[in-house]
């Protein structure tokens, strides 16, 4: 179910499904949470999910001539928890919705129970910097079918892409068909917010139980970066998923949804 509320100032638009406790789904650069809806299915069984759609994303405020930041993006965050009266709860972030996470998780310790890194960066190495300036000046210069094609190219595993272009056609068609488009200004500002982004020499403060998903064929995050990040976290445990690529959650989705429910399972306060 679509809901809404006030958080740090913006109004943010967010899917509320299942019980049991909160399960906080951050989704990644320009995609609306309900991208996370093969998760939820398994999620819900299981905990009260909240799916939000970040700023600029989705059904979400989407300001104007303001240079967005993983901080606002986690606030926002925030905000949609206070609002609703959670105290702490779990967290999964895919990508940009991961640095999200990570900066909760490092500035808001209290309010985090267990968190998910999935295909997600602490910095940006010079080859992601590069694809994000590349997809940020495309957008808007680029017919949507066109931008959107070569998003797939770089987030789908060769492999993948092979097999499965039937997937890759369907998803295309879902995202042209979907009712609340990005406006250009938008993805740019969250581009900017992921350029921005640097937590490495803070990730040794995090204190919740971890868990690093990574594809080991992610052309957006190589795997020399997941491992800086795996190793900075105390504690943190690490899947890499074989010929995944950066949307290896999609690829890969039963497995994918197996070893993060395992792990969120694992760490539920109430047992």
């Amino acid at each position: 179910m679509t809901k809404q509320c006030k958080a740090n100032g913006i109004n943010i638009s967010y899917e509320e499904s299942g019980s049991g406790e909160p399960l906080f789904l951050l989704m990644g650069l320009g995609a609306p949470g309900i991208k996370w809806a093969p998760h939820i299915a398994a999620y819900e069984k299981h905990f009260h999910v909240y799916a939000l759609d970040n700023r600029g994303a989705g059904q979400s405020d989407k300001p104007v001539a303001y240079a967005y930041t993983i901080e606002d993006m986690a606030k926002d965050t925030i905000g949609v928890m206070d609002a609703l009266g959670i105290s702490s709860a779990h967290f999964n972030g895919i990508s940009m919705g991961g640095a999200i996470a990570q900066y909760i998780a490092v500035h808001y310790p209290e309010r985090v129970r267990s968190v998910i890194l999935t295909n997600t960066f602490p910095y940006c190495n010079v080859s992601f910097r590069r694809s994000i300036e590349l997809l940020r000046e495309a957008n808007g210069q680029l017919d949507p079918i066109t931008s959107g094609r070569l998003t797939q190219w770089i987030i789908y595993a060769q492999p993948f892409m092979e097999e499965h272009e039937d997937f890759m056609l369907q998803s295309e068609q879902e995202d042209m068909n979907y009712p609340h488009p990005m406006p250009s200004y938008a993805f740019k500002a969250q581009c900017n917010a992921i350029l921005g982004f640097n937590e490495y020499k803070n990730l040794k403060n995090i204190t919740a139980p971890v868990l690093v998903v990574a594809g080991d064929m992610d052309l957006f995050i190589p795997v020399y970066l997941t491992m800086e990040m795996v190793n900075a976290i105390p504690g943190a445990k690490l899947y890499m998923a074989k010929n995944g690529g950066h949307v290896q959650h999609w690829e890969q989705l039963d497995t994918y949804n197996q070893v993060t429910l395992d792990f969120l399972l694992k760490n539920k306060t109430n047992t």
